[in-house]
C-alpha cells in the first residue's frame, strides 16, 4: 500500500514543478514582447536561438554591451571622417586623407558602424565583448575585426578597449571578394555576445 502512496506523491511533486516552469516560460515571454531589446531568461536558457535586429534598433545585452547599428557598406576603402593636416619645417601646410584598405586588392571591405557602451564591470578589450562575423549566400564566412577613428577622427586604431559605461562607435568590418560584391545573394552579419546570438540582415 505504500508504494502507490509515493507514486502519487512524486506525481504531484512533478505536477508542481511543470506548473512552476510553464509560469516562468509564461513571465518570460510576456516580458519579452514587452522589452524586445533586452536578453531574457530563455534566450540564457536557449542560447542558439538567435534574435533577429534590424539598424537603429537600441539592443542590450545585460551586464556586456548595449549597441545600435548606425550604418552599414561595401567599399573598396573606409576613409576617415576628418582631413589630417601636417605642416613641414617652413610651416606649409599638406593635407592627407587616411583610409582603411583591404590587404588583397582583389576584396572589398564589408562593414557596419555601430555605437558600443559596455554594460561591463570593469576594463575590457573590445574583441572579448563582442565577435562577428560576415555570412555570405548562407554559405561562405568571413571574420570580422573591430577598427575606430582616433581621437582627432583623422586616422584610425585597431586598438580598442572600453571602461564601464564608455561609448564608442566602432566599425566591424571584414574583407569579402568583389566578385560576391555585385551579386544578389543575401548577406547576413552573426554578432556574438556572451551565450547570445543576434542577426543582421544587410542584404
Amino acid at each position: 500500500m505504500k508504494k502507490p502512496l509515493i507514486f502519487g506523491r512524486i506525481i504531484l511533486v512533478l505536477y508542481f514543478i511543470a506548473l512552476l516552469v510553464i509560469a516562468v516560460f509564461v513571465v518570460q515571454i510576456k516580458l519579452a514582447l514587452s522589452t524586445p531589446n533586452k536578453e531574457t531568461l530563455i534566450q540564457k536558457i536557449i542560447p542558439n536561438k538567435p534574435t533577429i535586429i534590424k539598424m537603429h534598433q537600441k539592443i542590450v545585452n545585460e551586464n556586456n554591451l548595449e549597441f545600435t547599428i548606425k550604418d552599414k557598406n561595401i567599399v573598396e576603402k573606409i576613409s576617415a571622417p576628418v582631413v589630417k593636416t601636417t605642416y613641414n619645417y617652413w610651416g606649409e601646410a599638406s593635407n592627407e586623407t587616411r583610409y582603411y584598405k583591404p590587404e588583397d586588392e582583389n576584396n572589398r571591405l564589408v562593414y557596419v558602424n555601430l555605437n558600443a557602451k559596455s554594460l561591463y564591470n570593469k576594463k575590457a578589450n573590445f574583441n572579448d565583448l563582442m565577435k562577428a562575423k560576415i555570412v555570405y549566400n548562407d554559405k561562405y564566412e568571413f571574420d570580422c575585426f573591430p577598427i575606430k577613428t582616433t581621437k582627432d577622427k583623422t586616422d584610425f586604431s585597431l586598438n580598442i578597449s572600453l571602461m564601464p559605461l564608455q561609448s564608442q562607435d566602432v566599425y566591424l568590418v571584414a574583407e569579402m571578394p568583389k566578385y560576391f560584391v555585385n551579386t544578389k545573394s543575401p548577406i547576413i552579419l552573426e554578432i556574438f555576445i556572451d551565450n547570445t546570438k543576434y542577426i543582421a540582415k544587410l542584404r
